[in-house]
């Protein structure tokens, strides 16, 4: 039986978030409706553009929340 299948759940099947139980209703909605299934595609493009760029954080921002980090773990104690 085939679910009522979203955006929303194609978006989680693309980032292997989806129940595994939904998964093969969300691959026969995207069998029967174009759609769905190039939404699936652009999320996957989406995803591999992102997947493209790493940001890391500046060396001061670091500092501040391991400052804030620890004197929050020495007021708990």
């Amino acid at each position: 039986m085939t679910k009522n299948i979203t955006k929303q759940h194609i978006l989680l099947l693309s980032y292997g978030e989806l129940s595994t139980d939904l998964i093969p209703s969300a691959i026969e909605a995207m069998d029967s409706d174009p759609e769905l299934k190039g939404y699936y595609n652009q999320c996957n493009r989406m995803k591999a553009e992102l997947d493209r760029f790493s940001v890391d954080p500046h060396p001061t921002s670091v500092s501040i929340v391991n400052e804030h980090s620890h004197d929050g773990h020495t007021e708990a104690v």
